[in-house]
């Protein structure tokens, strides 16, 4: 059929009046967006073009805007610092102003100990939490968790960062590999596979320093390139590399290696090596393949009496903007499935194109027993300090107390035992309630549950 010049004309009109509303509509689209989130943008250096589709992705079902107005606070245990969340929360906030949220940093046992133990007394001590890790085959036990399947963004995170039964969502994602002193290595000495350490010599003599933390880049390993393969490289690792064996944690090694301990410090993430780094720092971060990385998820506590306010936040915590505003806060690589190849990784070209080895938190409970036994191994044959795995229990009496419950004494069979006693690892109760070390005194009558005579204890249950 052929059309009329007129009717090409009235078409052309046509055409150009909706290219030019759609113009319109996306620019209102941008300007609409919350000033905190176009400020985030504008540090960032980012086009709102990259929260594209950010308005389909923050529908939310009609009820569940309703009943998020009936309800109180939602209480969020996280790992945000108190300066961080202010500005990480700011978009929601001007999104949602009748949900109120509240946020607190504490020690592992008060993050993941404390609300399962409230939960099997009845009790919902937090709505959310991030990163219960190792504790999640006991949280499922329990029944505590929420199938969070039904938020609108769950398919929106990369396939291999929820559960499969909707028990956890990720949160934000760690890359493990390992930080350089620029002075003391040079490019083309550092390795492109991980088993390339076992011949570069510039690596080997205690030029590296491991930390004792195998759960953050071991673990991974070995769910990417098979138990076979990681052990034969573990026992390797320590018998021709012949690294430094530190007992100090991921953080102070990087600062070592700036120090000229050693040359290399493995694991590092790359967001604490660019801290150094952005500070003139002779650091830099480099990332053998595969690329280690792990999950730090969220949970929904079952019970919760804020459950449409719990998800309204989920959800936009999983939206492109939630996202970007969790990089721009504390710079931690996002989930969402379409941000993957963004950059949001302080090393991009690291990464970029590699091959990742990535941690589930179900493998910390399925696999890493396996994991630590041959590494262990390997650790202590070389000179490395491995704690005793075999719990010992004791009823007594304290004795001592010192720097503030951290250290404990106790008698034992006619002798003295002393223990360390940490804000995160050891649980602490008192008269049958969730204590902390700081309550402990001398003459109270305890049950403690340690790991041999100096080492943690793993429970101190105190009259």
């Amino acid at each position: 059929m052929r059309l009329s010049i007129r009717s090409l004309l009235r078409f052309s009109i046509l055409i150009c009046t909706f290219a030019a509303a759609l113009g319109l509509s996306q620019h209102l689209a941008a300007a609409d967006l919350p000033k905190s989130t176009r400020d985030m943008l504008a540090a960032l250096k980012m086009d709102a073009g990259i929260l594209s589709g950010l308005d389909q992705e923050l529908k939310m079902p009609a009820a569940w805007i309703a009943g998020a107005k009936l309800e109180g606070k939602v209480r969020y245990i996280g790992n945000f610092t108190s300066r961080e969340w202010p500005v990480f929360i700011a978009p929601f906030k001007a999104r949602y102003p009748f949900v109120e949220i509240s946020h607190y940093r504490t020690s592992r046992v008060g993050r993941v100990d404390k609300p399962l133990i409230a939960f099997m007394e009845g009790r919902v001590l937090a709505d959310i939490i991030a990163a219960i890790g190792g504790s999640m085959k006991l949280y499922r036990k329990a029944g505590a968790l929420v199938d969070l399947r039904d938020l609108p963004n769950f398919t929106r995170t990369h396939p291999t960062m929820r559960a499969k039964d909707g028990l956890w969502i990720g949160e934000k994602l760690k890359y493990w590999c390992m930080a350089y002193n620029t002075t003391l290595l040079k490019k083309k000495d550092l390795p492109k596979r991980w088993q390339d350490i076992l011949t570069i010599k510039a690596l080997h003599k205690r030029n590296i320093g491991i930390s004792n933390r195998p759960h953050n880049w071991i673990l991974p390993l070995w769910l990417a390139q098979g138990e076979a393969w990681t052990r034969d490289f573990i026992e390797k690792l320590f018998d021709i590399a012949r690294p430094q064996l530190r007992k100090e944690g991921a953080r102070a090694i990087i600062a070592l290696a700036i120090a000229g301990e050693f040359h290399a410090a493995i694991p590092a993430t790359d967001y604490r090596v660019f801290g150094y780094a952005e500070k003139g720092a002779p650091i830099a971060w480099h990332c053998p393949e595969p690329v280690p990385v792990t999950i730090s998820e969220l949970v929904m506590i079952k019970g919760t009496k804020t459950p449409y306010s719990a998800k309204l936040f989920l959800n936009w915590f999983l939206s492109k903007e939630g996202q970007v505003a969790q990089y721009f806060t504390t710079r931690a690589s996002p989930v969402h499935k379409d941000l993957q190849d963004k950059g949001m990784v302080q090393y991009w070209n690291e990464i970029k194109g590699k091959r990742t080895a990535l941690r589930t938190p179900e493998s910390l409970v399925t696999v890493f027993p396996e994991v630590q036994k041959a590494w262990n191994a390997g650790w202590a044959r070389a000179g490395g300090p491995v704690a005793s795995t075999t719990i010992v229990k004791a009823k007594t009496v304290l004795t001592s107390v010192k720097r503030g419950g951290r250290r404990l004494a106790f008698k034992v069979k006619g002798g003295e035992h002393k223990v360390k006693v940490s804000r995160s690892r050891t649980e602490v109760f008192i008269g049958g309630k969730p204590g902390s070390r700081g309550k402990l005194k001398v003459g109270m009558a305890c049950e403690i549950s340690y790991l041999g005579n100096g080492n943690e204890a793993r429970k101190i249950s105190c009259q």
